[in-house]
């Protein structure tokens, strides 16, 4: 019964065990599934924000390739607007324009403009000019403007052309500093709109577009006034520049050229000199710039707003139905310098927050489940024990109830059969009433036997019956059991002992006694022939012993082999041959082989009979 009771507790602890395996291994699903949804949303998002900053460096790198051929002019043409291009050659900043006039408030230009536009002292200029240098190209410029000034006093028309060409002739062959060359070609050409009527591309040519007809890069030495005094800017002081300019664009609109790009130059403010992002070695953003990195030489960028940039990816993606109309693309400028690669994109969505939600939802009710589930099971396990417990109780009460009534019984049917017994010998005399006194004998026997065998069940289920080791000789239990075959047997039986010579067991007598005494009363009782024949034999095995039991009853069916030995189990043809029994013969046998440490089985059966084997281990 203590053996009983500990295999219950373990296997209620490995029950318990097992089910809180279970419900760990099972929240770790519901874990892992709950994580996988929250990174398939994660991995999605990801997804979508890849996408965004692809879409971002291409929009970037087109509109740097759309800005590029608008920047490599605006590098050579100073009347290009240059807004938002950045270039930088051979470590030199070229656009935006940083040009500044110089320093202070002299206006030596307009000076020498004007003192050219009176043509007064050209002479006395061009006479100095020589003293310093006999050759000054400067001085022949200036004697070939005295000549023009002579021919348009006379109004000779032929004079003034050849004027005109052989100072342009000598413009096209020499140098003159900027300082002196714009401020001259200003005098000209205010001389020639005042006191001449000069051809359109004349004025054109000198004002705006030059005179050269390659089709290479425009040569810097043959560009229109415009040109030359935005490229040289940095060599007039601010009230210098604002006079050439002012007298350029009075020029230029009386000539019906093109001035309003020369004038929106000339106003503008000179920009500060960027820092370049160091090392540029991948796209930057850099202040609202997006720059390359080097390419031959050169450093070219673009000026962005992220902005715009983020509503048109945002609109590209749902016309690709990639997100919905309520998401939107963000991201925040950078306000130092960044690669393009480290700018954070988000797709933002009304649908994350839910979605997420879900997720947890579904969580938390799986994870109440799962505990209503472990609750339950563990309030059944514990009800189970509680049950068991009483069960049990109740089986120990019942156990000692029989076993008082048992032994209450013991006493009452020694003394009938004591009475039975002397009524017996008195009857000899009277043939008619001896029958009964016998019959009285046998029943009592047959009853004291079950009370016996109660008794016996009840102690070994309680362990309470200590085995008393001796040694053995198992013909002399043979012996006992043939002489005290009249208690058991039911009907005639003999019992042969077979190859016992010698055979020796350390066992508890008394239980071997009973034991062959169950075996040889069920041979009796499931037996339909006469006489009922019990054969015990035995062999040693090992220090153990092997002992068998063959009868020649009814048999046991296959399939009861094994049930036979449970508690109060009688088997089906015991049933149908109308024998009644406890149930408990077979199963006090296996009580009492576990008590020695050995096994009992059928070995063999049939309808011809059964035999048992009995193992008894080595001591």
């Amino acid at each position: 019964m203590l053996l009983r009771r500990i295999s219950l507790l373990v296997a209620l602890g490995l029950g318990c065990i097992a089910l809180a395996w279970g419900l760990f291994y099972l929240h770790g699903i519901f874990l892992d599934e709950r994580d996988d949804a929250l990174a398939e949303i994660a991995a999605r998002r990801r997804a979508l924000e890849q996408y965004a900053h692809q879409e971002l460096e291409q929009r970037l790198r087109a509109r740097l390739a759309e800005a590029r051929p608008t920047l490599e002019a605006a590098a050579t043409d100073p009347l290009i607007p240059a807004s938002g291009l950045w270039l930088v050659e051979n470590g030199v900043q070229r656009l935006p324009r940083t040009d500044r006039p110089l320093d202070g408030s002299q206006k030596p230009a307009e000076q020498l403009y004007r003192m050219l536009r009176d043509g007064h002292e050209l002479d006395a200029l061009a006479a100095k000019e020589r003293q310093d240098d006999a050759d000054s190209p400067w001085a022949e410029r200036l004697d070939l403007l005295a000549e023009l000034e002579r021919g348009l006093a006379a109004n000779d028309r032929n004079a003034i052309e050849k004027s005109v060409r052989a100072i342009l002739a000598h413009r096209a062959s020499y140098v003159i500093d900027a300082t002196r060359d714009i401020p001259f070609t200003a005098a000209l050409l205010r001389s020639l709109a005042d006191r001449a009527r000069p051809h359109k591309s004349l004025m054109e040519g000198l004002l705006r577009d030059g005179f050269s007809q390659r089709t290479g890069p425009r040569d810097p030495h043959d560009e229109g006034l415009q040109r030359a005094l935005l490229r040289h800017l940095a060599r007039f002081t601010r009230p210098d520049f604002e006079a050439l300019a002012e007298v350029i664009v009075e020029l230029s609109r009386a000539s019906e050229v093109l001035h309003a790009d020369f004038a929106a130059r000339a106003a503008e403010s000179p920009n500060a000199v960027l820092p370049l992002p160091d090392p540029l070695v991948e796209p930057m953003l850099a202040r609202g710039w997006y720059v390359e990195p080097p390419q031959g030489g050169k450093v070219r960028g673009v000026s962005i707003d992220l902005e715009p940039l983020l509503s048109e990816i945002t609109a590209a993606m749902r016309e690709h139905a990639l997100i919905a109309q309520t998401d939107h693309v963000s991201g925040v400028a950078p306000s130092g310098t960044v690669t393009v690669a480290s700018v954070v994109l988000d797709v933002e969505s009304p649908s994350w927050a839910p979605a997420n939600d879900a997720v947890h939802g579904r969580y938390r009710l799986k994870a109440a489940l799962e505990f209503v589930i472990a609750a339950l099971v563990f309030g059944v396990m514990i009800l189970g024990a509680v049950i068991y417990r009483r069960r049990h109780r109740f089986l120990e009460l019942k156990s000692d109830f029989v076993s008082a009534v048992s032994h209450e019984l013991r006493t009452p049917l020694a003394s009938i059969r004591l009475m039975a017994e002397t009524l017996e010998r008195r009857a000899k005399g009277v043939p008619r009433a001896r029958d009964y006194a016998t019959r009285i004998v046998h029943d009592i026997d047959a009853l004291s036997f079950l009370v016996e065998n109660i008794l016996s069940f009840n102690r070994l289920s309680r362990n309470r019956w200590v085995p008393k080791w001796s040694r053995v000789r198992l013909h002399d239990i043979v012996d006992k059991l043939e002489q005290e075959r009249d208690i058991w047997a039911r009907r005639r039986a003999e019992v042969e002992a077979r190859e016992l010579d010698g055979i020796e067991l350390d066992a508890d007598a008394d239980l071997l006694a009973l034991l062959l005494t169950n075996l040889a009363r069920n041979a009796c009782q499931y037996n339909e022939r006469e006489p009922a024949i019990i054969v015990v034999s035995a062999q040693s095995n090992g220090g153990g012993c092997v002992v068998r039991v063959a009868d020649n009853g009814i048999g046991i069916p296959d399939g009861e082999r094994e049930r036979v030995f449970d508690d109060f189990y009688r088997s089906s043809e015991g049933k149908k041959s109308g024998e009644r029994g406890s149930g408990l013969g077979l199963a006090i046998c296996r009580k009492i082989m576990e008590a020695h440490g050995g096994t009992i089985r059928v070995a063999a059966s049939s309808p011809e009979g059964t035999t048992f084997e009995l193992r008894f281990p080595p001591r």
